[in-house]
C-alpha cells in the first residue's frame, strides 16, 4: 500500500479561476437567487435552517453540506426527523447498506448509522474559528451554489473575525459520481493581513449515529487523518480517511483524538492577498466494499490525493455528464425546468447502478424514516428509474432478490409459503416479529411482483427474469396463495386482515388496492413461471378469477375496504387499482373512482398522491392532469435549492408522528413518474411500450422525453398539439403499442401518432 505525503500546493497570486460549469449565475432578489440554468444560488447565510443545507450523494455515499461550506450542523431539539426516529435533524453523512441493529417500533430491526462529519475544514485566526456555526454577523459577500449539473456545491464567504482580520474563503466541495468510496472538499483562502492562520482538517464525530468508535488517529507526516466506527448490534465497520494537501507554508500537528473525532491541525504564517488552497480527500468504505474497509478508503484517499483535485473532479464531472443526457423537456415553462432539476438530481444522488441496496424515502440526504425501505421505492421512484435509467432501476429489483431467502424464512415463522418481504427494514429485510409483521401493508409484496414484472418488460432480460425476477414473482404468489385461502362459501378469496396505502386506516378487510394486487400478482406469477420454466401453483388462476372486491360506494367506485363510508383518506390507495395496476371489471369506472377519491384525499397528506391522479386523469379525465401536475410539484418545493417536503405543511397528515420528511426523494420520483407517464400514456408491456400521448393545457410549446429506454434503444418522443413523433436515437427498432395497434418506430423511420387534447 502506498502512502502519500502533503504534497505543497500551488500558491495563486490573484482570485480563483471557476470551475468548468460553475459561471453564469443570476443577480440575486431578496437575498436568494436562482442561478443559471443548472444551478440554485443562496445569498443568505442561514445556519439554523435546515432546508438552507445541500445535498451531495453518488448513491453509495450521502451526506448534507451546511451553508457554511463544511462540517456539522445541529439544528436543536425543535427540529426533528420524521417517524420513526424523531430525533434532532442534522447534517449527516450515510454509507449504502450501513445499518445498525436498532428496533424504533413494533415491525424493524435497523436503522441506518449516521458517520462522523467528513467535510469540516475549519480555520483559526486570532482565536477566532470558521466552522459551521460562525457568527453571521461576521460574514459578508456570502454566497453558495449548487450546481446539478456536476453535482458541486460551491461556498464563498468574506469572513472578518475582528477588525485587524478579513480572509476570502471558497469552498469547493463533491461526493465522486465516478469514485463511489471518495469525498473531496476544496478551500481556497486569501487572507487581507500578514501573520499568523490554522486550517484544521477534521473528521468530526459529533455527527456519528449510532455507531461506536472503534479507531480515531492522525499521521500529520501523511497529512493523514482516520476514524473507524462499528454499527450498533453488528459487526459492521466503516472508515473515513482524509489525506489532505497543503500550502508548504501550512505544517501539519495531530489534535487529540476523542472518539470518534480526529484531525491534524496545519499552522503556518501567511502574506495578505496571496492564495492558499487546502484539499482534503475523504475515502469512506464498509465492509461491504471488501474485507479490509481501512484499506480501500486509505488506498483511495491516498491515490486521489496523488492525482489531485482537477482530476478527480474531471473524472466526476464526466459521470454526471452521461446521467443528465435523458431529459424531460418543456419548452416555455421555465418553472418545470427549476423543478425537474433538482427532483431528477436528488433521486441520481440516491442510487448508484451495480449496488446491492434500494432507494429510500429520503435517499441518502438523511435519517428520515430511518433509512428504511418501503413501498416508496417500487411504486413512486422506481419507474422512473426504469423509463430513463434502467441500469439504476435494477438496484431497486435487485435488492428484492438479495433478500428473498429472508423474506422466505419471514414466510416459515408465519407458518406459511412463499416470501413475505416486511413493510419497512433495512438491508436484511427480517420481520422484526411474525406477530404483526404480516398485518402491515402487505400490498407491498404485490408492488415489488410488478416492479419485478416491469423491469423484465422494459429491458427483455430474459437472463434475468429466470434467475432473479420469476423466483421473487412466485414465491410472494405463493405466499399470498396461502395467505388469502381456502376460499369462503361465497365462492370468493378474501384478504382479511388486511392495510392498504391509506394510513388512517390501520386494519380493515378486503382492501381494494391489496385484492387487486393479489389479482395481478397471480397472473403475473403465471406468466413470469411459464417464462422461466417454473411450475405453477394451480391455485394461482382460481385466485386471480375469485379474489372477492368490496362492493361499490358508488355505481362504479369500489369502496376502499369493506364497511368503508367516504371518511378522508391520507393517500392514493383505491385509485392505484387503475395505475400501476390496470383493473378492468363490469361496472367499474376508472374515471369515477378518480374523481371520488381525489375529493377525499387529505390535501396536508404525502405528496405522491398528486403524480397518480396526474398518470390517471391524463388517461380518463385529461382536462384535470395539469392541475395534478401542478400540485405535485409546486407546493412541495422549499428555497434554496428547489428540494421537495413531503408535505406542503409541517405535518404529513393528522396521524403523523414527527416532521414531514426531508428531502423527499420520494416526491420527487413520483412527480418525475408524472411528467413521463402522463403525458406519454407509457406503459410497460410484455409485448412493448405502451403510447398514448395527450398535451396538459399549461404546456402549449409540448413536452419532450429524451431517451426513453426500451430494451437495448433509446426513443426520444416529442408531444406537440400537432401531432406526436417517436425516433429512435439509439439502438434498434423497437415496437410500440398504440390505441391504434402495434406499430414499429426504425431509426431512419419516425413513428407519428395522434396528440389527444387535454379539453376537448
Amino acid at each position: 500500500m502506498r502512502l502519500v505525503s502533503s504534497i505543497g500546493a500551488v500558491l495563486l497570486t490573484c482570485a480563483f479561476v471557476p470551475l468548468p460549469g460553475l459561471s453564469g449565475v443570476a443577480t440575486a432578489q431578496g437575498g436568494q437567487a436562482v442561478g443559471d440554468d443548472w444551478s440554485a444560488v443562496s445569498e443568505t447565510f442561514e445556519p439554523e435552517n435546515f432546508r438552507a443545507a445541500l445535498y451531495l450523494g453518488n448513491g453509495r455515499i450521502g451526506a448534507m453540506i451546511p451553508p457554511s461550506g463544511g462540517g456539522y450542523q445541529d439544528y436543536g431539539v425543535s427540529v426533528r426527523a420524521s417517524f420513526p426516529l424523531v430525533e434532532p435533524r442534522y447534517t449527516g453523512t450515510y454509507l449504502a447498506g450501513f445499518y445498525a441493529m436498532k428496533s424504533m417500533s413494533w415491525n424493524n430491526t435497523e436503522a441506518i448509522a449516521a458517520l462522523p462529519a467528513w467535510s469540516s475544514l475549519t480555520i483559526d485566526v486570532a482565536d477566532r474559528t470558521y466552522r459551521a456555526d460562525v457568527d453571521p454577523a461576521t460574514l459578508t459577500q456570502y454566497r453558495q451554489r449548487l450546481n446539478y449539473r456536476d453535482a458541486t456545491v460551491t461556498t464563498e464567504a468574506t469572513w472578518t473575525p475582528d477588525a485587524e482580520h478579513r480572509l476570502d474563503l471558497t469552498y469547493r466541495t463533491f461526493v465522486s459520481r465516478a469514485q463511489q468510496n471518495l469525498a473531496v472538499q476544496q478551500l481556497t483562502v486569501i487572507p487581507h493581513f500578514s501573520g499568523p492562520l490554522t486550517v484544521t482538517d477534521l473528521i468530526d464525530g459529533a455527527a456519528a449515529r449510532r455507531v461506536t468508535p472503534t479507531t480515531a488517529a492522525s499521521d500529520p507526516n501523511r497529512g493523514q487523518t482516520t476514524v473507524g466506527v462499528r454499527a450498533d448490534g453488528t459487526d459492521r465497520t466503516a472508515f473515513l480517511v482524509s489525506t489532505v494537501t497543503t500550502p508548504d507554508e501550512l505544517g501539519g500537528a495531530a489534535l487529540p483524538a476523542n472518539g470518534s473525532t480526529a484531525g491534524t491541525r496545519f499552522d503556518g504564517t501567511v502574506v495578505a492577498g496571496r492564495s492558499y488552497t487546502v484539499t482534503k480527500y475523504v475515502g469512506i468504505a464498509s465492509g461491504a466494499d471488501g474485507a479490509d474497509p481501512r484499506a480501500i478508503a486509505t488506498d483511495v484517499s491516498e491515490s486521489s490525493a496523488a492525482r489531485g483535485f482537477a482530476a478527480a473532479h474531471a473524472e466526476h464531472t464526466a459521470e454526471w455528464d452521461r446521467l443528465w443526457q435523458p431529459a424531460i423537456e418543456i419548452p416555455g415553462r421555465d418553472d418545470y425546468r427549476g423543478w425537474i432539476r433538482p427532483a431528477l438530481y436528488s433521486v441520481l444522488s440516491s442510487v448508484r447502478a451495480g449496488q446491492r441496496w434500494s432507494v429510500q424515502p429520503a435517499g441518502l440526504s438523511s435519517d428520515d424514516y430511518g433509512g428504511l425501505t418501503y413501498w416508496d421505492a417500487e411504486t413512486w421512484i422506481f419507474p422512473t428509474l426504469l423509463a430513463l435509467y434502467p441500469e439504476l432501476a435494477r438496484t431497486v429489483v435487485d435488492f428484492r432478490v438479495a433478500a428473498l431467502p429472508q423474506a422466505e424464512a419471514n414466510a416459515r415463522a408465519y407458518g406459511l409459503t412463499g416470501a413475505l418481504f416486511p413493510w419497512n427494514d433495512g438491508p436484511t429485510q427480517r420481520c422484526a416479529s411474525p406477530a404483526v409483521c404480516g398485518l402491515v401493508q402487505e400490498h407491498l409484496g404485490n408492488e415489488i411482483a410488478l416492479a419485478q414484472w416491469q423491469y423484465y418488460s422494459a429491458t427483455g432480460d430474459e437472463q434475468w427474469l429466470r434467475d432473479s425476477g420469476a423466483p421473487v414473482i412466485t414465491a410472494i404468489a405463493n405466499y399470498q396463495a396461502a395467505r388469502v385461502g381456502p376460499k369462503l362459501p361465497d365462492g370468493r378469496y378474501h384478504y382479511a386482515p388486511a392495510a392498504g396505502a391509506d394510513e388512517y386506516v390501520s386494519v380493515s378487510v378486503d382492501n381494494a388496492l391489496t385484492n387487486v394486487g393479489v389479482m395481478a400478482t397471480m397472473r403475473t406469477a403465471m406468466s413470469a413461471a411459464r417464462l422461466a420454466g417454473m411450475p405453477l401453483n394451480p391455485l394461482w388462476a382460481d385466485i386471480a378469477a375469485h379474489m372477492a372486491m368490496p362492493p361499490d360506494i358508488v355505481p362504479g367506485v369500489p369502496a376502499e375496504y369493506l364497511g368503508y363510508q367516504g371518511a378522508k383518506i391520507k393517500q392514493a390507495d383505491t385509485v392505484l387499482i387503475s395505475y400501476p395496476y390496470s383493473y378492468a371489471a363490469p361496472g367499474y369506472s376508472p374515471e369515477a373512482t378518480l374523481a371520488y377519491y381525489f375529493d377525499r384525499t387529505d390535501p396536508d397528506g404525502p405528496n405522491m398522491s398528486n403524480s397518480a391522479g396526474a398518470i390517471l386523469s391524463a388517461q380518463y379525465d385529461p382536462c384535470r392532469t395539469q392541475q395534478f401536475l401542478d400540485q405535485s410539484v409546486q407546493p412541495y418545493v422549499r428555497p434554496p435549492y428547489g428540494f421537495q417536503s413531503e408535505a406542503r405543511g409541517e405535518r404529513s397528515g393528522e396521524n403523523t408522528v414527527g416532521q414531514p420528511a426531508w428531502i423527499f426523494v420520494t416526491g420527487a420520483g413520483g412527480f418525475l413518474q408524472g411528467l413521463l407517464y402522463g403525458p406519454s400514456g407509457l406503459r410497460w408491456a410484455e409485448t412493448g411500450p405502451w403510447l398514448d400521448p395527450m398535451l396538459p393545457s399549461g404546456f402549449p410549446e409540448g413536452i419532450t422525453v429524451r431517451d426513453l429506454a426500451v430494451r437495448d434503444s433509446r426513443l426520444t418522443v416529442r408531444i406537440r398539439p400537432e401531432g406526436t413523433t417517436v425516433d429512435v436515437t439509439s439502438g434498434g427498432p423497437v415496437t410500440v403499442e398504440t390505441p391504434g395497434g402495434p406499430a414499429t418506430v426504425r431509426p431512419e423511420t419516425p413513428l407519428s401518432l395522434p396528440t389527444r387534447r387535454a379539453c376537448p
